[in-house]
């Protein structure tokens, strides 16, 4: 599906090529059957071409008023910042150093990897935009020409820890960074003929460095658009034809082989799937901008990914942050692409709030390739939705989480993912990615084991798995199964499978049905985490959000089937949410458990406005059947509800009408 360039990953160390591109290569790589570089000689000729030319065309950024150029001066001093972490270099700056190597860090290779993203130089160029001050390109200059000599272009892929080379860095700056550097400071007093060029050789390698070495998924985005733009910004080389119809090539694949024929990008992270999507979208535009054609359909197989934003975010325009992906506001990306699908008025009323467009055509949602699952009351800002993940692991980026719920009503967030937690080697990253932090169930305390297939490619589905979907103007129904292994010695000895009724327009009941498919006793614990105070009283769960709305959960077991709320647990670690990426808070999770060899648990999920007291007076079995409950609301209303797993679940009001 996806194509694979094997790498072997050497130590950095390897012997590099040149410093860069030399002035005399680059002039003899230039194209001489362009007619306006036929003339250039000299080094001098050529730097005075690149101060000259007027085209190709880069949109830069536009002033901004008043400066803020706080960032631009601890650039100045060389006090930076890498994931979240600053550090103060002195009068060099080693760009191969790793801050989290010293004592009282986790160790993490992001910070010496995004350190060479060169977050300062763009607010060195940001400020030099706004103010005007020679100061600030100066300081570009400096440690622009500083980066070329200590950072040469490797004979490796550069993907190892303190390597200023990693691939996907080399796309990043590329297309996302060294754009806007080039053409904001090209004609700066500061940039010398000899800084000039070796910005550009430097520039140069790029490409050649990404026609060299080059992965795949999100990571082939990156550097397919950054090749792209290399090729694009610097037509005057004899390579850029090769460099732009390769980038062209490979991106244009990518939007089939990482993209499901259902929107969803491969690797199932709501982030990541922003990603490549932005990538993608960066290379129409620059090839638009310049004239340069791609394939006639490029942009409409790029509009199914918008299809995820539409139909996947909360009512609060939220994509939730499943997998290592963060909570993302669709808004602004919608907004764009309003502009380039004007027949999607669902677009346009998203990027707006429901003052222009129109609403989407359906509420509720499936993504049956990667497996997410949206039951929705409507679209205003009170509405009712639920996430339910049924699909497969994920091309990377994954979590333990199959059959993870979550859960918003009335503005408020209340069953919700962990989010994403920094690349670090910490129990903390162990934690967040495992099925502890999720709404999942653990079988005698272990988690779910997808890991340790021999490809990546294993985890990538060609048609989507089994589940049952189904939804109406009354109704919706979802169920999923979880039957590959456990931690521990649990293997594959028990079968979970939960199936969510959502009727509209107020509340859900779940099942629960484990089954030991060993014939053994088993614990399970059904966890529940909560991004708000909450209180246990026998089976059900409240929040106790003040003046705001809440959330009841009701649950119904055998007759051992107890709660317990835990929050802010170290060991072992338990009860946590993320506080941006590289911190923890404390958060109450909900622990039903159980234990026999099959069980089933049946939960009733009722939210309230603000100010209204808690819905649900009782849940109920019906008969012997743990599956079959009646529910009833303190308004009078009675609901029977009955599972049969495999089709949508029964259900009548029985009083209340």
């Amino acid at each position: 599906m996806t194509r694979l360039l094997t790498l072997t990953l050497t130590a950095f160390a390897a012997a590099p090529f040149a410093l860069a591109v030399t002035p005399e290569d680059l002039l003899k790589s230039l194209d001489r059957t362009r007619p306006e570089l036929r003339a250039i000689q000299t080094p001098h000729q050529l730097a005075e071409y690149f101060r000259s030319r007027q085209k190709p065309l880069f949109p830069l950024s536009a002033k901004v008023a008043p400066p803020d150029t706080a960032a631009a001066e601890r650039a100045l001093r060389h006090d930076f910042v890498s994931i979240g972490i600053p550090h103060s270099f002195g009068a060099k700056i080693d760009w191969n150093y790793d801050k989290t190597a010293e004592s009282g860090f986790a160790p993490n290779n992001e910070w010496t990897w995004q350190l060479n993203r060169h977050a300062e130089w763009l607010a060195l160029e940001r400020a030099y935009r706004d103010t005007g001050d020679e100061k600030y390109a100066r300081e570009f200059v400096a440690q622009m020409r500083a980066w070329v000599k200590d950072c040469p272009m490797p004979g490796t892929a550069g993907n190892v820890p303190r390597s200023a080379w990693r691939t996907i860095e080399t796309g990043i700056r590329a297309a996302q960074v060294w754009p806007q550097l080039w053409f904001r400071f090209v004609r700066s007093p500061s940039m010398t003929d000899e800084a000039l060029l070796d910005f550009l050789g430097a520039y140069i390698d790029h490409a050649r460095h990404l026609m060299a070495f080059h992965m795949t998924g999100n990571w082939l985005a990156m550097e397919g658009n950054g090749l792209f733009h290399v090729g694009v910004l610097f037509p005057e080389f004899e390579d850029a034809p090769r460099w732009r119809e390769t980038a062209s090539k490979w991106i244009y694949a990518e939007l089939d082989n990482q993209v499901y024929p259902d929107g969803v990008q491969i690797e199932l992270a709501s982030g990541y799937h922003h990603v490549s999507l932005m990538n993608f979208l960066m290379v129409f535009k620059i090839a638009r901008l310049n004239g340069i054609a791609l394939p006639e359909d490029f942009l409409k197989k790029l509009e199914k990914m918008y299809d995820f934003d539409v139909y996947g975010a909360t009512p609060s325009r939220l994509l939730p942050g499943v997998q290592d992906g963060g909570y993302f506001d669709v808004r602004r990306a919608l907004g764009e692409a309003a502009e380039y699908y004007p027949q999607r008025k669902d677009f346009l009323w998203y990027s707006t709030d429901g003052r222009q467009g129109q609403p989407p055509a359906e509420t509720s949602h499936a993504f049956p390739y990667a497996g997410y699952f949206v039951q929705r009351s409507g679209w205003d800002a009170n509405a009712r939705w639920l996430w339910f993940d049924g699909g497969p692991f994920g091309y990377g980026h994954q979590h333990e989480d199959k059959l993870q719920i979550l859960v918003e009503a009335y503005g408020k967030s209340f069953l919700v993912d962990p989010g994403n937690y920094t690349y670090e080697k910490s129990k903390w990253r162990s934690y967040f990615i495992d099925s502890p932090s999720h709404n999942v169930v653990l079988v005698d305390g272990q988690p779910q084991r997808r890991r340790g297939a021999a490809s990546r490619m294993d985890y990538v589905v060609k048609e989507p798995l089994p589940h049952v979907w189904s939804t109406g103007r009354d109704s919706d129904y979802v169920e999923a199964t979880y039957d590959e292994a456990f931690g521990g010695g649990v293997g594959r000895g028990v079968k979970h499978t939960r199936a969510v009724l959502f009727i509209k327009p107020g509340f859900w009941v779940m099942l629960d049905r484990l089954t030991a498919v060993d014939g053994k006793e088993h614990t399970y614990e059904s966890l529940l985490h909560f991004d708000c105070p909450v209180r246990p009283d026998g089976l059900r769960v409240v929040t106790k959000n003040e003046g705001a709305p809440n959330l009841t959960v009701l649950a119904r077991g055998s007759a051992e089937t107890k709660v317990r709320i835990v929050e802010g647990q170290e060991e072992p670690v338990q009860g946590w949410l993320t506080k941006g990426i590289s911190a923890v808070r404390p958060a109450p999770v909900a622990i039903y458990e159980a234990r026999g060899r099959s069980v089933d648990l049946v939960y009733v999920l009722a939210p309230a406005p603000a100010g209204a007291p808690d819905p649900v007076r009782s849940m109920e079995r019906i008969g012997e059947d743990d599956s079959a409950v009646r529910i009833v609301f303190r308004d009078g209303k009675s609901y029977d509800v009955r599972f049969t797993p495999g089709r949508p679940a029964e259900w009548k009001m029985t009083a209340g009408r």
